[in-house]
């Protein structure tokens, strides 16, 4: 159902209790594939679970059902653009989503145009976003590097407390998670939360893309840049 490289990527993000998981894929895909009329064309690895394109929808799956239910809660506040794929339908005790295809789904030419669409949505009863740095920082980065960066992190947690207005950020916004969909860009894997705007700049101030209706000051984004440095060696 998986191969050997996303089984081992999906061991290394939440431990070997995800075995029984994986090993249970195939039954969960054919009990979803059945209730949805799906049919499978190819398999899509991800960091947090697994994604299957199929004829009519994408199948994505998570061990993690916290994450299913976080998601689509984020793309029921995206509903209203098309800067973000549409949710069909959940069936969050098994951790899945249904997603609409975005075709043709290539990397998008001009990523950085989703960001202000996003921040027009109602940001209430999500996170905040000192929540998400503590868990950049204290999980991902610790994870990633086996390094604790104290000095970073305490200055991303004072940059998230101060008094910005909030919007609803994407919260793992960078060009790859930005496809091409028919009539523009598409943003996918929301990890949404709520505060200073200029998180969702990051990776596109960092690679040099054009900022087209930036809502935010460029100054700002730097400061978060030199937080964030540790993500970027």
């Amino acid at each position: 159902m998986i191969d050997d490289e996303a089984r081992t990527r999906l061991i290394r993000r939440f431990g070997t209790d995800v075995t029984g998981w994986i090993d249970a894929l195939p039954d969960l895909v054919a009990t979803l594939t059945a209730r949805w009329g799906l049919t499978l064309l190819h398999h899509m690895p991800g960091g947090t679970g697994t994604t299957f394109l199929c004829t009519s929808a994408v199948l994505k799956l998570t061990p993690d059902h916290d994450i299913a239910v976080h998601e689509a809660r984020a793309l029921a506040a995206w509903a209203h653009t098309p800067a973000v794929v549409d949710l069909l339908d959940a069936d969050l005790p098994r951790g899945a989503l249904l997603l609409a295809p975005i075709r043709p789904g290539t990397p998008a030419a001009d990523p950085a145009t989703v960001v202000p669409h996003l921040h027009e949505a109602d940001p209430a009863g999500f996170p905040p976003l000192k929540a998400r740095v503590d868990f950049l920082f204290e999980t991902v980065l610790t994870r990633r590097t086996g390094t604790y960066y104290a000095t970073e992190h305490h200055r991303a947690r004072k940059l998230a407390a101060d008094n910005v207005k909030p919007v609803l950020l994407h919260g793992d916004m960078h060009p790859g998670n930005v496809l091409q969909g028919p009539d523009g860009p598409v943003a996918i894997d929301p990890r949404a939360c709520v505060g200073d705007p200029a998180v969702d700049w990051l990776d596109f101030v960092h690679g040099g893309h054009d900022l087209h209706g930036a809502d935010v000051d460029l100054d700002r984004v730097h400061e978060w840049l030199t937080a964030f440095k540790p993500f970027y060696g």
